[in-house]
C-alpha cells in the first residue's frame, strides 16, 4: 500500500479530520434536532482501563485495527482532549497523537516510554499527527515492554499539555488486536 493511501486511511480509520468541524456544527443552532446517533458494529471491540481496541473489516476482507488512550481535560473553560495510539493496516502501522483544540504551529510533541529517549516530531498546523512507520514501529515495540507512555505538546492556544497512560492495559489488549490482525496473514495464504 503505498504511502499517502496508507496515511489516509489511517486518518480516517482515526476519524478526526472531521470530527471537530461536527462537533462545532451540532453546536449550530437547529442541529441538534438533525442528528442521529451513530452504532458502528465493528469486527472487535474491547477495553482495559483507559486504552479501547476496535477492529474492522475492510475492502477484501482485510482487517484494519487501532487502539487509542483518551484523555478529556479542560483549558480555559473549553472542552479539550487529546487521543493517541497506533493504527494498523494489512500493511503498515502508523501512531497517532490528536487534540481537539489542536496543536499550537510548530510545537513539538515528544513522546516516551519510561526512561527510554523521547520521540520529538514536529506537529503540522491542525488537530492531529501522524507519526511515519518507522518511529511508530520504535515507539510500539517500547510500548509492548514498558508501564507508562508520557506525551507533551503546546495546545493551539499555546498551554503546555502533559499525558500520561499506563501501558499493562494496553498490552492485555495488544495481544487480542495481534490475533485480529492475524486473520489477514490467514486471508492472504487462502487465496
Amino acid at each position: 500500500m503505498n504511502k499517502p493511501v496508507a496515511t489516509a486511511l489511517l486518518l480516517s480509520m482515526i476519524g478526526f479530520g472531521v470530527a471537530p468541524a461536527l462537533a462545532k456544527a451540532a453546536d449550530e443552532p437547529g442541529m441538534q434536532a438533525q442528528q442521529t446517533p451513530m452504532k458502528r458494529d465493528h469486527l472487535f471491540e474491547e477495553r482495559a482501563g483507559t486504552w479501547k481496541a476496535t477492529c474492522d473489516e475492510m475492502e477484501q476482507s482485510k482487517v484494519y485495527c487501532r487502539m487509542f488512550h483518551i484523555e478529556q481535560f479542560g483549558e480555559w473553560k473549553a472542552k479539550n482532549f487529546i487521543q493517541l495510539g497506533p493504527a494498523w493496516t494489512p500493511d503498515s502501522v502508523g501512531f497517532v497523537v490528536a487534540t481537539y483544540q489542536g496543536f499550537k504551529a510548530g510545537t513539538t510533541v515528544t513522546i516516551g516510554i519510561d526512561k527510554q529517549s523521547r520521540h520529538k516530531i514536529t506537529a503540522p498546523k491542525g488537530n492531529n499527527l501522524m507519526i511515519s512507520p518507522d518511529i511508530a514501529a520504535k515507539i510500539l515495540k517500547e510500548m509492548e515492554q514498558g508501564h507508562k507512555i508520557v506525551v507533551t505538546f503546546n495546545s493551539h492556544s499555546g498551554v503546555r499539555h502533559l499525558t500520561l497512560a499506563e501501558l499493562g492495559p494496553y498490552q492485555a489488549l495488544l495481544s487480542k488486536v495481534k490475533g485480529q490482525l492475524a486473520k489477514n496473514s490467514q486471508s492472504a495464504s487462502a487465496e
